[in-house]
């Protein structure tokens, strides 16, 4: 025999049940705006998240150099492939690179590089001589106001050394530096303009 629930039979709900049912309702629509907000956010991020900072070397100065052009290497480097030595020879004989303490912006603000370089500018270029696997070599150019306005106030210093583990000592400074130099005047002295 079959019996049919008719409106006689309905039996009301109880409040208190309502009251669950409509707080779970509710907790399930803010949970899923939530949801849908970190789901957003979370693609965000992910579009874009950065490349991590890699870890630096701690800017010690290689032995027998100063102490302001140690991490030299951290700085803008102005050549994007090393600078191969010149046939027949040139005074920073060597594979070269080229470094200075400035940022892109300072002396590119346009993408093109400015001259000259700004006062307090230092321009470090190390060589590794040919057939050896150290740097041999460093020349430095330090700007400083007031220094030598004939040559746009560089200072130039030159260090050598004949092993991997020995000290640089100075084997030329200013004049001799200047005449090679001045060829690139007009380009503020420094012959590696940025790549």
């Amino acid at each position: 025999m079959k019996t049919h629930m008719g409106i006689q039979d309905y039996k009301p709900i109880p409040r208190n049940l309502l009251a669950v049912l409509a707080i779970a309702l509710l907790f399930t629509a803010c949970a899923s705006e939530q949801l849908e907000e970190i789901i957003e956010k979370s693609e965000e991020e992910t579009m874009t998240i950065e490349e991590p900072v890699q870890p630096t070397a701690p800017a010690v100065a290689l032995p027998g150099l100063p102490d302001d052009v140690a991490g030299y290497t951290q700085w803008l480097k102005l050549n994007a492939e090393p600078i191969p030595p010149v046939p027949g020879g040139d005074p920073h004989n060597g594979t070269k690179n080229v470094y200075v303490n400035q940022t892109r912006d300072t002396i590119a603000p346009n993408g093109t590089q400015q001259f000259p370089y700004p006062d307090g500018s230092i321009v470090v270029k190390d060589a590794i001589r040919p057939g050896k696997d150290y740097i041999g070599l460093i020349a430095i150019m330090r700007k400083k106001a007031g220094t030598d306005p004939d040559h746009n106030d560089w200072e130039f210093i030159e260090y050598v050394r004949n092993a991997a583990d020995a000290e640089f000592s100075v084997i030329a400074q200013d004049r001799i530096c200047w005449g090679c130099h001045a060829r690139v005047e007009d380009i503020d002295y420094v012959f590696t303009e940025l790549d």
